[in-house]
């Protein structure tokens, strides 16, 4: 028979609500967070309940993290030892923070890593997936949402999978490297990429290096392994890139451009074409690169601005 205790905490203030629940006589305990959180260690899980907003500064979390369906977690130089669960239309925004477990964020409004170190996998269905300065130790995968990746190293593949959009700039990825069936393509800008690059599927615009109609591109992409760009619908380019494997490129239409900053070592299979001057009309129509980056910013600014206000009108929480 199930237990349900309720474990007192004498320093609980204001109306905030870090309170301690066990589920069963032998279970862990967790606590569930609403509100502004400390520099306190919690032992057990952590649950932010749905619809609330829990801020966590210098929090370590011994167990696992779970922000459930519409609730928000704000998080800054926090650890956590555990793995983080996100709930549907549900944020989480980590920043100087440590997370020691997976990371899986499935329908969520969004997750936004700044400054942060995962151990485990990332996992995000539907929502963003908005890494800035991060090392990523795991496979990282982004379904159905949007990807963008900034200064940042992935140690195991990165896979952005039916998104919107899958950009990557000035980071590491010491996997494979899959952009699949993105409906606006995607973006490869100063990187390095040590396992096969693949694009493949995608409508638009595919910018993998230098210049190209998504705009300006500073700094050189290197491949360590094969690129393969297939069965593309969207104006692709390739420029200011060393490709040490082979490049396949078939069954894309238009063609893929080819810049003459562009070094393919391992020889080329299929069709391509030199790459031209993308006119100024062209660029018109086109959102430069950084603009996608500012937006996920902002979208991620505004959430974390509302949980923030929601966190502190329930109070500040010590234990």
């Amino acid at each position: 028979m199930k237990i349900r205790t309720f474990v007192a905490t004498a320093s609980l203030v204001a109306s905030g609500s870090l309170v301690a629940f066990t589920g069963s006589a032998q279970a862990a305990l967790y606590t569930t967070c609403v509100g502004d959180g400390g520099a306190v260690t919690v032992n057990g899980d952590l649950v932010v309940p749905a619809g609330q907003s829990c801020t966590l500064t210098g929090t370590k979390v011994k167990g696992a993290v779970t922000v459930q369906a519409g609730a928000d977690l704000v998080a800054s130089g926090a650890t956590l030892n555990g793995g983080v669960s996100v709930g549907e239309n549900a944020y989480i925004d980590l920043t100087d923070t440590s997370v020691k477990g997976a990371l899986t964020a499935q329908g969520a409004f969004g997750t936004h890593l700044q400054g942060t170190a995962v151990k485990g996998a990332i996992t995000a269905n539907q929502g963003f997936l908005y890494a800035v300065d991060s090392t990523l130790d795991g496979n990282v995968r982004a379904q159905s949402g949007e990807l963008y990746v900034s200064g940042s190293t992935v140690d195991g593949s990165l896979t952005g999978e039916a998104n919107q959009y899958s950009d990557v700039y000035d980071s590491t990825v010491d996997g494979k490297l899959t952009v699949n069936g993105n409906a606006l393509g995607g973006v490869l800008c100063a990187s390095e990429v040590y396992g096969d690059t693949v694009y493949n599927a995608n409508s638009d615009t595919l910018q993998l290096g230098g210049e190209g109609l998504l705009g300006s591109c500073s700094g050189a992409t290197y491949l360590d392994g094969n690129l393969a760009v297939t069965d593309n619908t969207a104006t692709a380019v390739l420029d200011n890139a060393i490709v040490r494997g082979k490049l396949t490129a078939t069954n894309n239409s238009p063609v893929l451009q080819v810049g003459e900053l562009a070094r393919i070592r391992g020889g080329i299979t299929g069709e391509t074409t030199a790459a031209g001057a993308a006119s100024a009309a062209a660029r018109s129509f086109k959102a430069a690169p950084q603009d996608r980056g500012n937006s996920l910013a902002e979208k991620a600014a505004e959430r974390a601005a509302e949980a923030r206000a929601e966190a502190k009108a329930a109070g500040a929480t010590h234990l």
